[in-house]
């Protein structure tokens, strides 16, 4: 098994649904001890993309009621998500939908973390909403934590330079 995986899950044409991906590629700018991907397909897709990962951190966009911007962390390792957590997924199989049949299947790695931000508008043609916009910061800062914690490393923490080599003199 290899280290953690961040997935940004999305749609870049459909308003909220963008958040994913968009906070995936902030990470992906910053982090470089952790890989991060985009994911635009299906939710069945995520299985091949976790293959062997002792961890994944999900970033999407979902629908639960809750105040548009209102960010959520589910771990999902243990139980499946809540039933008032739908994706707002514009595929057929969701993120939650692929957490449990790879569960079903027993493919789900040691531990899956979605955070997500609430979004209100998934219509095609659409662009981010303000408060989304505004979470988006926010669900970079938490996922990044979140991939750092599962990873073993520290908040902050930057993979060290390569190793200079050094030529001792030799003394007589």
């Amino acid at each position: 098994m290899t280290g953690v995986l961040v997935i940004g899950v999305g749609n870049q044409l459909r308003g909220d649904d963008a958040a994913g991906l968009e906070v995936a590629l902030r990470l992906r700018a910053r982090m470089t001890d952790v890989e991060v991907v985009l994911h635009e397909g299906d939710g069945s897709g995520l299985l091949e993309l976790w293959r062997r990962r002792r961890a994944v951190v999900l970033i999407d966009a979902v629908r639960s009621g809750a105040r548009v911007g209102t960010l959520h962390r589910i771990d999902a390792s243990a139980e499946p998500l809540p039933a008032c957590l739908s994706a707002g997924s514009t595929h057929a199989i969701g993120v939650a939908d692929a957490i449990e049949l790879a569960r079903g299947l027993d493919r789900l790695p040691y531990r899956v973390v979605l955070h997500g931000v609430e979004g209100a508008c998934f219509e095609t043609g659409a662009k981010l909403s303000d408060s989304v916009a505004r979470a988006i910061p926010r669900l970079v800062a938490a996922a990044g934590r979140e991939a750092r914690a599962l990873a073993g490393r520290p908040p902050g923490h930057r993979e060290p330079a390569e190793p200079r080599q050094t030529i001792t003199p030799r003394t007589a």
